[in-house]
């Protein structure tokens, strides 16, 4: 049975994660657009990628090999993700060089996923972390983080996934980045149009669940639900 106290919490967890949800798809497809119009942004971003993509395997593969099956499979996706930040990263170098302006646009959609994936990813943990931060230093007693369990963690890892994902199918197949300087601002815009309510729903879904999440590890026990820290 849904208890008041979880539609309460849930209900202002969903209108924040909207909020969050069409800020994220703002800052996604305005770094797409500077990745594919400016050098400078394509050099910055290239690298930035392949070093955090490079810091989180090195994180994984430092720790102690002897670690249980269950823990070795919890980092396959994180190593799956960072090899995807490090051609996140290749592909921005590309970009720099203006290898696909001559291109279709159904040609560069794999492209502007892969990096609407990656900029999404970082942006929502970055998001996260900062909650995270917020809430522990407001809060005067010791409080359970925002996103910590291993569930919560997954499902914020699968929603900027999927968002990341859209928005950069969207951006390919609009081909926001060959319009002419004057018109990029319109073409922006435009693809906005369709953002936006992919954001604000993957945002408020994602809000909800985590606090329904939250709420369930609090009534039956949290034990072997441990956040991501140790590993990443």
């Amino acid at each position: 049975m849904v208890s008041p106290t979880l539609i309460f919490n849930g209900s202002i967890s969903g209108f924040v994660g909207v909020l969050l949800g069409i800020i994220i798809s703002l800052i996604v497809n305005c770094t797409l657009v500077e990745i594919s119009i400016s050098s400078f942004f394509s050099l910055y971003f290239g690298f930035l990628f392949v070093v955090v993509g490079g810091i989180i395997l090195w994180r994984i593969f430092s720790q102690d090999s002897a670690d249980s099956k269950e823990s070795q499979a919890k980092r396959r996706p994180l190593v799956a993700f960072a090899l995807l930040i490090i051609l996140s990263g290749l592909i921005c170098f590309t970009l720099e060089q203006h290898w696909y302006r001559s291109r279709s646009p159904l040609m560069k959609v794999p492209l502007y996923t892969i990096l609407g994936t990656a900029v999404a990813f970082a942006l929502t943990f970055s998001v996260v972390d900062l909650v995270n931060y917020v809430l522990g230093f407001l809060q005067v007693s010791v409080a359970k983080p925002f996103v910590e369990s291993a569930a919560q963690v997954y499902m914020v890892l699968a929603c900027s996934l999927v968002m990341g994902g859209l928005f950069g199918l969207i951006f390919g197949v609009m081909d926001v980045e060959d319009e002419v300087s004057y018109q990029i601002r319109l073409a922006l815009l435009r693809e906005e149009r369709y953002c936006y309510p992919v954001g604000a729903i993957l945002g408020g879904l994602v809000g909800f669940c985590n606090e329904y999440i939250r709420d369930q590890e609090e009534q039956f026990g949290s034990s072997g639900m441990r956040g991501f820290d140790d590993d990443i």
